[in-house]
Parts: C-alpha cells; sequence; structure tokens
C-alpha cells in the first residue's frame, strides 16, 4: 500500500523534479512561491480584469448617484447624502459582481476563470 499524503506527494516531486498536474511545483527549498500558485501571464490578466472591471464599478456608481440626485430633489440643499452614497455604492458592488461573468473590455468579454485559466 502506498502512502498518498500530499507531503509524500510533494517530496516526490521536489525529488524528481516533475510536475503532476494540479500539484505545484516547488522549489528545491520545499516553499510554496508565487509562481506555483498562478504565472505571470495568468497574473497579468487578472490584473487587466481588476482595473477594467473597477473602472466600470466607478462609472457605474457615478452615473447611479447622478440619477438619484436627479430624482429624488429639488434643491441642492434637500439631497440626502447617506442615500446617494448608499445607491452608489451599492451600484458598485453590482457592476463588480456583473463583471466576474465577463466584461467587453478584457479579452472580447472573457469572464475571470478563463482569464485565469489562460497560460
Amino acid at each position: 500500500m502506498t502512502d498518498n499524503t500530499l507531503d509524500t506527494q510533494l517530496n516526490e516531486i521536489t525529488a524528481t523534479g516533475a510536475n503532476t498536474p494540479g500539484i505545484a511545483d516547488h522549489k528545491a527549498n520545499g516553499k510554496l512561491e508565487p509562481d506555483d500558485v498562478i504565472s505571470g501571464a495568468e497574473a497579468e490578466g487578472l490584473v487587466l480584469w481588476l482595473k477594467a472591471s473597477l473602472v466600470r464599478a466607478v462609472k457605474t456608481a457615478a452615473q447611479s448617484a447622478v440619477a438619484a440626485i436627479g430624482t429624488t430633489v429639488l434643491t441642492i440643499g434637500q439631497v440626502d447624502w447617506r442615500i446617494i452614497g448608499g445607491t452608489a455604492a451599492l451600484s458598485a458592488v453590482l457592476s463588480l459582481l456583473t463583471s466576474v461573468a465577463g466584461i467587453p473590455e478584457v479579452d472580447d468579454g472573457a469572464n475571470v476563470a478563463k482569464i485565469a485559466a489562460k497560460n
């Protein structure tokens, strides 16, 4: 019966230098390095997605704030900034959640999983 623990598998990988799919390829020191978890190309794709989704979320929040101000008040003194801020924050969160499914500005609308899986 073979010992199939993760430590044994990692020791075998480190000793042989082989890379088993699904198991990180550790350096000789046996410590988990950032490149064992995510490649440079994957990281660049995720950073690009994050930047694009944050820009989109800020724009959406601003548009929601403008719409809420325009529909709830007659004069600037009547603005309830807590409601406007809450509306803008909620729309930003919803925009970020929607961007997880795909964002047109990155890789022709690829979602986060596709971007992370790219090599």
